[in-house]
């Protein structure tokens, strides 16, 4: 029988409500958390030119994002997500203010990578006054370039304008984790609010502001394969590549708790991508452009989480190289094979095929309780 036959048709929207809703309910408050950056990293990055330099990477902690669907996304976890109050204007401003206080010890950085688990310009999470005011101290600590992170629909004008004044020379990129180009992975599987349409306006709102956009993209999400993953990324990339996107993020799925995909590999019905798999993602795009690749969730540091492996000989092989490679965008700095590494038969994406997949995982969910 073929994979796509089932007893009864599946619509596409009948199962993006289904991911959805079980999404939302996996949800979880947790209970208030101080107010103070809940993770502070510094490392080096490479920039859309070219140049390696250092980055302070802070997430304060917030609120959370006000659109939590995404079927791998842990952070209501660790935020204050569903709390009362969550976290309040002068709390946001007082740990943008300590985070830039620089120290003798502190590693120098240019790059401030502040994101809230969210979207910065969503005035329900950041008002307006806070994010402008953000944007004054930053423009005042001697950072040369911000990112922030945002879904599309809320990178306008409107909001962009008075921001990108108050940074005065600072350049600001924002990070969109669009995650697919394919609709139906994006908005079905991955379960986020992105529209194609949405997606291409913000990229036309940032160009006219002399914004740069930093584009994320999943290694595998949740009911695809790691053939079909493989596929995924090779036509993102060309789709993005197409509009004139340079800066793109691979970012390979890690499980954690209170997701979709978490309760998808109790059940034995997902796994994340084999880091060779990332590896072979990133040899069928670098000759288009250098993509770097997030590691921090390869090494699943940030928080528990099940993460992209391989064998105990090579795992951290491959990591190192991955990192290596997102500094210099030189494909000698790719790992050398493993005898590990597993037969990979690269699909395309069938969706037909795939969303039957999806509702029969989604049963398998349902039969055990979830």
């Amino acid at each position: 029988m073929p994979e796509h036959a089932l007893d009864s048709p599946v619509t596409v929207k009948d199962l993006r409500r289904r991911i959805g809703d079980l999404s939302l309910q996996l949800r979880t408050s947790g209970t208030q958390k101080l107010a103070e950056p809940r993770f502070v990293d510094y490392d080096m990055i490479r920039l859309p030119h070219g140049d390696v330099v250092g980055r302070k990477k802070v997430i304060v902690m917030s609120g959370g994002c006000s659109v939590p669907t995404c079927t791998m996304c842990p952070f209501t976890n660790l935020n204050n997500y569903g709390i009362h109050g969550g976290t309040s204007r002068e709390s946001l401003l007082d740990q943008v203010r300590h985070t830039l206080e620089r120290t003798e010890c502190e590693p120098s950085y240019e790059v401030l990578s502040l994101y809230n688990d969210g979207s910065f310009f969503a005035p329900r999470e950041i008002p307006r006054n806070v994010q402008v005011e953000i944007a004054r101290l930053v423009a005042a600590a001697g950072v040369k370039r911000l990112v922030v992170e945002s879904l599309p629909q809320f990178v306008t004008e409107r909001a962009l304008t008075p921001f990108v004044q108050a940074l005065g020379e600072v350049r600001l990129e924002i990070g969109i984790g669009l995650q697919s180009a394919d609709a139906l992975v994006r908005e079905t599987l991955v379960n986020t609010r992105i529209s194609q349409v949405s997606f291409e306006r913000a990229l036309m709102v940032m160009a006219g502001l002399g914004v740069d956009p930093k584009i994320y993209l999943m290694v595998k999400p949740p009911f695809l394969t790691d053939g079909e993953a493989v596929t995924d990324v090779v036509q993102s990339v060309d789709y993005l590549t197409g509009l004139g996107v340079q800066g793109m993020t691979l970012c390979p799925t890690r499980v954690s708790r209170n997701t979709v995909a978490w309760e998808l590999w109790q059940a034995g019905q997902y796994v994340p991508p084999n880091l060779w798999t990332v590896v072979e993602a990133i040899r069928r795009v670098h000759e288009r452009l250098a993509v770097r690749v997030a590691c921090v969730n390869l090494r699943g540091t940030d928080f528990e989480s099940v993460f992209p492996d391989a064998c105990p000989v090579c795992a951290d092989r491959v990591v190192d190289a991955l990192m290596r490679f997102g500094e210099t965008g030189e494909a000698d700095d790719l790992p050398e094979d493993c005898a590990c590494k597993p037969p990979l038969e690269v699909a395309g994406i069938d969706h037909a095929a795939v969303t039957a997949r999806a509702a029969r995982q989604l049963d398998v969910l349902e039969r055990s309780g979830v």
